[in-house]
C-alpha cells in the first residue's frame, strides 16, 4: 500500500469529537454508579436493611442527575452563592 492510499484511508475515517467523548465519559459514569448502588442494594437486601436500599437508590439518583446535569447545577450554585 502506498502512503497516498495510506494517507486516503486515515483521511476518510471518522474521528471522535469533544463531543462524542465527553458523551462516552458520561455514559462510563454512569454504568459505574450503576454497578456500585447495584452492589449496595444487594448488600444491604441480604440484611434486610429496607432503609438503606433506599438511602442507596436515592443517593444514586442524585449523584447521577448531578453527573448527567453538570451545567444546571453549577448555575444552581453560583445562584445560591449570588443569593447569600
Amino acid at each position: 500500500m502506498g502512503t497516498f492510499a495510506f494517507m486516503m484511508i486515515l483521511g476518510a475515517a471518522s474521528l471522535p469529537d469533544l463531543g462524542e467523548v465527553e458523551s462516552w465519559a458520561l455514559n462510563i459514569v454512569t454504568q459505574a454508579i450503576t454497578l456500585i448502588v447495584v452492589f449496595l442494594v444487594t448488600k444491604h437486601l441480604a440484611k434486610f436493611r429496607v432503609g438503606a436500599v433506599v438511602s442507596a437508590c436515592i443517593f444514586a439518583g442524585v449523584v447521577t442527575f448531578v453527573v448527567q446535569n453538570w451545567g444546571q447545577v453549577t448555575d444552581w450554585i453560583e445562584a445560591l452563592i449570588d443569593l447569600l
